[in-house]
């Protein structure tokens, strides 16, 4: 054997040696790492010495993770509802508390520095400082023990920090009460949106007439629509697009909430039974954190869904009623053009020039040079331009826009109108209760043990004067008093029901009041199709149980698609190539199945002819006007050559525009000497549809489904944004539904994300006021904030598929507990 030969296969015994032992101390790394990265899960059990409770505490923990808490006092329960929110939720909390006090770009760098700007423009940190000053002493203790919670879960944590903390160097700081009122803060931005629809509103007057703006944001049924005053060439003024890119586009149409209630005499228990499921952008971890509060002293409990970052149960029962709430969507937001003089140093108002209130923000940049922000504020609120650009921008008699806004004001009780609330025994404290809540307004509704339902709709709602025919729909002149607020709504004067006839409440962020309510609430309410098939379904079943109230909450059919369909398919019918196409969607009964074709054909038609309908005119502001627009789709149909054939009515129609209103979308603007018809562009956005869909999923229309393309993802902030990171963070599944559905899943018109969902029922409740041990829920997630840990997502199937989960109070401490935590006093 030669030596050289003898050599290579030594050099082989090495190479397979080092290799072996390569990859051994590898495995050993990965597995020491991924041991370390475990060590971020918080200890739930054993016992605990802490500064801070009175008393012994119990934390027992269930198959799902949710904490059962059992102390002696209230104030010790808030105090170990801090903890566990901060076990279980740490980056959560500290994203939501950066974000408000506009801090992000201290741990994100320059990307979040925009976002800092606005939040600092806001004032959120400096208005809840206020707001904490003037709140009762009561309510300070509860807020200061829930921090003193959250602060003893950082003195005490070992291990690593969550994989969040790890990836963004970022370290979580001790929390102070006044957190609590920032994140209450950031709910009120999520929950308020008529400035963006008042900035889009601005915008497509610099392009389109009144007439058609009428037409893309036509006015609720039965609703006046007072003409726009001629401020259109104010508006060409202002920086609208940069505006609507930091505040947002208009929002999905859909997003809000379903809520109803029964009384006894429409159940087959002879009690209340009530049902809520609120719509939210879907997240993860998700908004909602599920606990129960048990009073070992008094006996009492507090069930529901409660916000990691504040002690209040938000929804669900205690032991005496149950509660739910839905978006009311109340006009607190109004835009004011504020006319610049004195060389843009001043700002005039009905009693002449004012000074600017400035303020300086210094806004830290991880990775880069601190940015100072000087903030103007008038005396309707801050100027929004500071947080686009710097004011030399703007002419010296130029305009700029600020907000006034009622989350902006110093005080701010909704904090103690929610801890009182979760402690009502009757609807009179209920209301008592909902007296302190500021706002966002809440269709708030009731049921107790004692058979009773109601309905409240409490907050701070402006008063506008009479004069003012621009009433929240677009920028207001700030030097016309006319436009200012005249107060508010007194509360016992706001929409309010109590045990009505027929033994039904139901809202779906519709229209709450009738036409002769004295006051303005808002004229941008939802389209009544979620709200009207589920009074219809509810005034069906004669005597309703948990079950009937489950499949309702599981409804996926759509009365917009019952609406539009049979127009889509009569539009068809004249193409022989057509027929079954035709016959399908004739026959289609608008259930959004997640594994039916017909809602992809559907919606993917819908998306091709509105382009078709107003593409022409918006040019390329289109790609921010995508929403659906069904009254106008509908319009253009109805009044068009198309033959009018109907299968069973829809439970609510959207009335039609008026025929040359309609009409005159249907002719391209871009073909001079052509005039198109309404059919010939459903026709052609049909074809689009078969030809886009053919190429993508195969010739075999039959074998399409809605699944392919409505996608639910659960977007997780910020490492959605972060290609190699999301699929560790993300959630995402095929889902039933639609945005008009009972069961809402929103879909995007996105070109990026064609038909795409990312919201949906952020939480379901179902509350049997005959026994509240059998109460139901659903999460879309799961407690933990944590991936690491079984139950970031163990709740999201039951949610996918309709089903719930239950948490009893008949013991004191669950008896099947999977895991048992006790924080004792040090001292």
């Amino acid at each position: 054997m030669s030596s050289k030969h003898s050599d290579g296969e030594a050099r082989v015994r090495q190479f397979k040696f080092w290799s072996v032992v390569l990859f051994s101390l590898l495995g050993a790394s990965l597995l020491i790492g991924f041991g370390w990265l475990r060590s971020s899960l918080p200890q739930t059990d054993g016992t605990l010495y802490l500064s801070g409770p009175s008393a012994p505490i119990t934390i027992a923990r269930d198959e799902h993770g949710i904490p059962h808490i059992s102390a002696a006092t209230d104030h010790d329960l808030f105090f170990a509802m801090g903890f566990v929110h901060a076990q279980d939720r740490l980056w959560q909390m500290e994203m939501s508390r950066r974000a408000g006090k506009g801090r992000l770009a201290e741990i994100l760098g320059a990307t979040a520095v925009d976002i800092d700007k606005y939040f600092r423009t806001l004032g959120f940190a400096d208005r809840a400082a206020s707001a904490w000053e003037l709140l009762d002493e009561e309510t300070r203790a509860s807020l200061q023990v829930y921090a003193d919670g959250v602060n003893a879960f950082l003195q005490t944590r070992k291990g690593a920090l969550p994989p969040e903390f790890i990836l963004t160097g970022a370290k979580p700081e001790p929390w102070h009460p006044v957190d609590t009122l920032v994140w209450q803060k950031m709910m009120w931005l999520s929950l308020s949106g008529n400035m963006r629809q008042e900035l889009a509103r601005a915008r497509l007057l610099t392009r389109l007439s009144p007439e058609q703006v009428h037409a893309l944001y036509p006015t609720y049924p039965g609703d006046k629509e007072p003409p726009f005053p001629n401020l259109a060439t104010l508006y060409a003024s202002l920086p609208l697009e940069r505006a609507i890119a930091l505040i947002g586009e208009e929002p999905p149409e859909g997003i809000g909430s379903n809520n109803w209630v029964v009384s006894g005499e429409r159940t087959e228990s002879g009690k209340p039974l009530l049902a809520n499921d609120p719509h939210l952008g879907l997240t993860t971890p998700n908004i909602w954190y599920m606990v129960r509060l048990h009073n070992s002293t008094s006996g009492s409990n507090l069930v529901g869904a409660s916000f990691a970052g504040s002690p209040s149960i938000i929804l669900g029962r205690n032991d005496r009623i149950a509660w739910g709430f839905t978006n009311t969507a109340p006009d607190i937001q109004d835009l004011f053009l504020e006319k610049l003089v004195d060389g843009g140093k001043r700002y005039l108002t009905p009693d002449g020039p004012a000074d600017f209130k400035v303020r300086e923000e210094l806004i830290k940049v991880k990775g880069g040079e601190d940015i100072l922000l000087k903030v103007r504020e008038t005396r309707h609120g801050p100027v929004m331009d500071d947080a686009l650009s710097s004011p030399k921008e703007f002419l010296e008699d130029g305009y700029v826009l600020s907000l006034q806004w009622t989350a902006l004001l110093e005080e701010d009780t909704a904090v103690k109108g929610l801890l009182s609330l979760a402690h009502a025994k009757s609807f009179e404290e209920f209301q008592a209760a909902g007296r302190f809540y500021f706002g966002p307004e809440q269709n708030m509704i009731f049921a107790d043990t004692d058979g009773n339902i109601g309905y409240y709709a409490p907050a701070l709602v402006p008063i506008r004067h009479p004069d003012n025919e621009i009433m929240g729909r677009l920028p207001s002149p700030g030097w016309i008093a006319k436009y200012d607020w005249q107060g508010y709504i007194p509360y016992e004067n706001l929409p309010t029901r109590f045990n009505p006839e027929g033994g039904i409440i139901a809202t779906a962020n519709e229209k709450i009041v009738s036409d002769d309510y004295p006051h303005f609430i808002t004229r941008d309410w939802a389209k009544p199709y979620r709200g009207n098939r589920i009074r219809h379904l509810l005034q069906a079943t004669e005597k309703h149980t948990l079950n009937s109230f489950d499949e309702l909450q599981s409804d996926i059919t759509s009365d917009m698609a019952r609406e539009l369909a049979p127009l889509m398919a009569a539009s068809l019918k004249t193409n022989k190539d057509w027929q079954e196409f035709s016959e399908a969607m004739a026959n289609w009964n608008g259930e959004m199945s997640v594994d039916r074709p017909e809602p992809l054909i559907f919606y993917s038609w819908l998306r091709n002819y509105q382009e078709s309908l107003i593409a022409d005119e918006l040019g390329d502001m289109y790609a921010d006007f995508r929403r659906l627009r069904p009254r106008l789709i509908k319009s253009s149909l109805f009044w068009s050559d198309i033959p009018r054939t109907k299968i069973a009515p829809a439970y609510y129609e959207l009335p039609p525009l008026k025929r040359e209103q309609a009409l005159a979308w249907c002719d391209n603007t871009s073909t001079i000497d052509t005039k198109e018809t309404c059919n010939q562009l459903a026709q052609a956005a049909f074809k689009k549809t078969i030809e886009e869909l053919s190429a993508a999923y195969g010739p075999n229309w039959t074998a399409w489904h809605w699944g392919s393309q409505h996608i639910l993802t659960q977007v997780h902030r910020p490492f959605s944004q972060v290609p190699v990171l999301k699929n560790f963070f993300e959630i995402e599944t095929p889902i039933s539904g639609s945005t008009h559905t009972i069961n809402v899943a929103g879909v995007s018109q996105a070109e990026n994300a064609k038909n795409r969902s990312t919201f949906g029922p952020s939480y379901r409740g179902i509350f049997d006021l005959s026994n509240l041990d059998n109460s139901l829920y659903a999460h879309p997630t799961g407690q933990s904030g944590n991936p690491l840990s079984s139950h970031y997502d163990d709740l999201f199937p039951l949610w996918r598929d309709g089903e719930y989960f239950t948490i009893p109070t008949s013991d004191a401490v669950p008896v099947d507990a999977e895991h048992k935590l006790t924080l004792v006093p040090k001292d």
